[in-house]
């Protein structure tokens, strides 16, 4: 865990310099300045760890007096939240960015508990994080962008919404077409799962030569 939450403070910082280029210049109006973006992702990346890190451990069915907070969810929630912001991070408003945090959170949690429950095996719980609350964040674009967004006086912004929406079943489409091709490839060439030798002894033993220890 302590390796997880190394890994989570270099990718959260990374995330402040991934978001904040976003801008394309330092030379832009205050409201869409890289010191805006950044603090806009701080909001909604905080948001939604601390809001995950509570919520996470009675959604799983998991809370007791020694398991009350989830520090793993600690550490997905706050990159839920930045999954979440990033893609309107140049035009949202500090208190929309809180929102979208809080609801990155929230469908974090749900899609995880959903995901594990169905059997999906994703023990780092990437498609939550990733993908799920990447759904969510083009989707907070068409509702919270400043100029264009259904917050915003634009005549055109339920328009702008709704190609936000095409935009996510393009991608989902683009993503289950060209997986489903490459998994079938590799399922009928037999190389989509190790032997049963190498299953049973885990792969820490068979590909690095040592357990993994907790």
């Amino acid at each position: 865990m302590a390796f997880v939450v190394i890994g989570t403070i270099m990718l959260f910082v990374s995330w402040l310099f991934f978001n904040g280029a976003s801008t394309a210049s330092l030379f832009v109006p205050r409201e869409q300045s890289v010191s805006k973006i950044m603090m806009v992702t701080i909001i909604s990346g905080c948001s939604s760890g601390l809001f995950a890190s509570f919520l996470k451990p009675h959604i799983s069915k998991r809370y007791s007096k020694r398991y009350r907070y989830d520090v793993g969810a600690l550490c997905n929630g706050l990159l839920s939240g930045c999954v979440s912001i990033t893609g309107v991070c140049d035009n949202v408003d500090p208190w929309a960015s809180l929102i979208i945090g809080l609801i990155g959170g929230l469908i974090y949690v749900l899609s995880a508990r959903i995901i594990e429950r169905i059997g999906v095996d994703d023990p780092i719980e990437a498609s939550s994080v990733h993908g799920i609350c990447g759904l969510w964040g083009c989707i907070a674009v068409g509702i919270f962008h400043r100029e264009e967004g259904l917050i915003s006086p634009s005549e055109n912004s339920f328009n702008f919404l709704m190609i936000q929406f095409l935009g996510v079943l393009v991608i989902c489409a683009w993503t289950v077409l060209l997986s489903g091709i490459y998994f079938l490839i590799m399922k009928k060439a037999g190389l989509l799962r190790v032997s049963l030798i190498e299953e049973l002894l885990g792969l820490d033993v068979a590909e690095l030569g040592n357990k993994a220890r907790f």
